[in-house]
């Protein structure tokens, strides 16, 4: 088994306005991260099923806070579908009156809780028809455990999580996957020059997956966290903790390909083959969510027909400007994935192109 490869991203990530993290918040991002991972590593949730997961959080601390923040960027499954979804359910006990607004700050949710399905003490939830896999609920009262995936996440228990743990070991991340996963977009023409039609049929893919498994994966790790651009660069920042957060579900899309090859009574390769679309939407759907927590936001409507009356050149240069935007990051992909397919649709291939990815890179960090 390959080794290890620790790092600390997270002290790289800054407010808008350009000022540092407290040590407190950063060191809760870890911790956090380390607890809900072992929290929902038995949670297999395959494309076709009817579960969902329940997350009951209870408590509004700086600590929880961060787990509901984990929860929302790692709980993404291969039977959402934003026609008829079954989200994640995170609901936070809690008699805070201000809980939203300390939501939205820049160290949980941020924009995420603008654009999710949200409901408090009961009302009429929010967004009801949001494409996003997340639903939020704030309650005063701890609701029961209703479903076959249901975790209660709180103080005491992560307390004693950390009493089993040495807490210096949890401060970085091990971030072999998720070099792999930047590795991937260096393919650049072996994925862009595929059609857009079948985006999410397997042979399209296998000579860039070829390519990406005899080359790209045997390459030696390098570090993931480039320091000089890191400290000058906060798109940079984002876009490598976007891997970080995207390679944390690998193994929960690997069980869930697991739980349905045996429920259709397949192989896993016919499986991972199978579940491409439906892997590819959750994927957009946890990209979505990811980019929202790192603030993120959608186009406005003034935004968006300046977009549609550019072209070529201008355009690419307009989402890149809109994009490095610091103070206001604006990303052109963040719609649903059926708006995606038209605004887009060359980079939904990527996503198809990453799910069958996955079971590599896997393997590479087993050897």
């Amino acid at each position: 088994m390959s080794q290890p490869f620790i790092e600390k991203p997270f002290e790289y990530l800054r407010h808008k306005n350009g000022d540092a993290f407290s040590d407190e918040t950063v060191n809760n991002w870890y911790v956090a991260r380390a607890y809900v991972l072992e929290k929902l590593k038995n949670v297999a949730i395959g494309m076709g099923s009817g579960a969902h997961l329940h997350a009951i959080v209870i408590g509004d601390s700086p600590m929880m806070l961060s787990v509901v923040r984990q929860v929302a960027l790692s709980a993404h499954y291969a039977n959402f579908d934003e026609r008829h979804p079954i989200r994640t359910i995170i609901t936070i006990v809690s008699k805070s009156q201000q809980l939203v607004d300390e939501l939205q700050k820049e160290e949980y949710l941020c924009n995420l809780p603008l654009y999710c399905k949200l409901s408090v003490n009961g009302e009429a939830p929010k967004n009801d028809d949001s494409y996003l896999d997340i639903e939020l609920r704030v309650v005063e009262t701890q609701p029961a455990d209703d479903t076959e995936y249901a975790i209660i996440l709180s103080e005491e228990d992560v307390k004693a999580f950390l009493d089993t743990k040495n807490k210096d070991n949890l401060l970085g991340i091990d971030t072999r996957k998720a070099v792999m996963t930047d590795r991937m977009y260096a393919l650049g023409s072996w994925i862009d020059n595929l059609p857009a039609e079948d985006i999410h049929s397997a042979k399209r893919y296998a000579m860039a997956l070829n390519v990406f498994q005899h080359s790209l994966l045997r390459q030696p790790i390098s570090p993931l966290v480039k320091a000089k651009k890191w400290e000058s660069n906060p798109t940079a920042v984002k876009n490598g903790l976007s891997n970080i957060f995207c390679s944390d579900c690998f193994a929960s899309r690997a069980a869930g390909v697991r739980q349905y090859a045996n429920a259709q009574g397949i192989t896993e390769a016919e499986a991972w083959e199978e579940c491409v679309e439906g892997l590819s939407k959750s994927e957009h759907a946890r990209w979505t969510t990811d980019k929202l927590i790192m603030g993120f936001r959608p186009l406005n409507l003034k935004e968006r027909m300046q977009d549609e009356c550019s072209f070529g050149k201008e355009k690419e240069r307009y989402r890149s400007q809109l994009k490095k935007n610091a103070h206001d990051p604006v990303h052109i992909d963040l719609c649903s994935f059926a708006e995606l397919r038209r605004i887009n649709p060359s980079d939904l291939k990527y996503d198809s192109f990453l799910t069958l990815a996955i079971p590599r890179i896997l393997k590479q960090c087993q050897r």
